[in-house]
């Protein structure tokens, strides 16, 4: 599980990690329930009775087919809705990373979708489609630019791009439709790549990871911002929020309620 967060200095809501937790979740979870019929949404939160079980049920299904049953609506967070590139990076708060040098340069682009995080555009989608008719996405958000920062359980990640720790997960309907889904992290970018296949057993996992491997080092949007702090998982799935402090100066309070005003440079 990845769960994220807004955070300056040591002031953090609960509120807003809660709805990290139920946003990473909602893209996380898509497995059968223990009786392993077919699930939709989003499943038990952290915590409740059954939870354990759900996971451990879920990692079961996911080592021995390699992926994870799921029903058509679970694959619509993976249906991007396309603008033209040049209006979905205007305004952006971060560069993308370049892929005029990379595999992507061979691919038909299909244009960007850009989103807010904190009032900030400091997220990036840009679709592709493949020679072979594949549809691969390739999602990039930069957490100097909002201030987010991010964690997960490193038993999550047992694959590595450009040697660090990423994870890949494989979905698929009944009917056959499929996306498998990688993501990491490098340095302040929060990576996500997929393709609309199950790549299990075949040459699309090599192509998959590949194409990962090809991205150059991305460029922090705030390259001197003040390192964020890491949050520990408490053993009920959520995060372990420490109290605020008892005072809090004016630079701190003006990047807390405006992230685009928080001292980078």
């Amino acid at each position: 599980m990845r769960i994220s967060k807004k955070t300056t200095g040591r002031k953090v809501g609960l509120g807003m990690l809660l709805a990290g937790t139920a946003l990473c979740a909602a893209f996380t979870w898509a497995g059968p329930s223990i009786d392993n019929t077919l699930s939709c949404g989003l499943g038990l939160p952290p915590g409740s009775p059954g939870y354990a079980e759900a996971e451990a049920q879920k990692e079961l299904e996911a080592q021995t087919k390699g992926y994870l049953s799921v029903c058509d609506a679970n694959l619509d967070r993976y249906r991007i809705a396309f603008a033209p590139l040049a209006e979905a990076t205007t305004h952006l708060a971060f560069q993308p990373v370049d892929l005029s040098g990379t595999q992507f340069s061979h691919f038909v682009s299909l244009g960007g979708k850009s989103e807010s995080e904190s009032n900030v555009l400091s997220r990036l989608y840009r679709g592709f489609r493949t020679p072979d008719g594949h549809i691969v996405t390739l999602f990039e958000h930069d957490m100097s630019a909002d201030g987010s920062i991010s964690t997960r359980n490193p038993q999550d990640e047992p694959e590595r791009i450009h040697g660090l720790p990423a994870r890949l997960m494989v979905f698929q309907t009944p009917a056959g439709k499929a996306i498998s889904h990688l993501s990491w992290l490098e340095q302040r970018r929060w990576y996500e790549l997929w393709i609309d296949a199950n790549v299990v057993a075949t040459p699309l996992r090599e192509q998959l990871f590949s194409l990962a491997s090809s991205l150059p080092a991305s460029l922090p949007a705030c390259p001197n911002e003040r390192p964020p702090e890491l949050f520990q998982m408490g053993p009920d799935g959520f995060p372990l929020v420490e109290p605020p402090p008892r005072t809090i100066n004016e630079a701190d309070m003006a990047a807390l309620l405006h992230p685009a005003k928080r001292p980078c440079k």
